[in-house]
């Protein structure tokens, strides 16, 4: 072989390899450019998992503070049922000491 036949043979491995080169650079562009996105995605999808964690710190703020209000309500509805089963009890004890004056007179 010649040395041009050997030159231009080089050269045209050397316009291949820059061919390679250049696809290669577009293509890590747009996986620049799909890794940028990504990066955005991740970043709204960790701000938005903070703010849901905020609401569902506040949601069970509020349940145990309605647990405690609920536990409230039943403790003086508990009160309630006694007062009127005492209640209950001491007009059944005058009605029955009403019906004995009755029966007396």
């Amino acid at each position: 072989m010649k040395v041009e036949q050997m030159f231009e043979k080089l050269m045209n491995e050397i316009q291949g390899v820059k061919e390679e080169v250049g696809g290669l650079k577009g293509e890590l562009q747009n996986v620049k450019s799909q890794l940028d996105e990504n990066t955005q995605l991740i970043k709204a999808l960790y701000h938005r998992q903070e703010e849901t964690d905020a609401k569902i710190e506040n949601l069970s703020h509020d349940v145990h503070q309605i647990h405690q209000e609920l536990t409230s309500f039943k403790e003086g509805q508990e009160r309630q049922d006694k007062i009127l089963e005492s209640l209950a009890m001491r007009s059944l004890e005058q009605e029955t000491e009403l019906r004995e004056l009755k029966r007396i007179k």
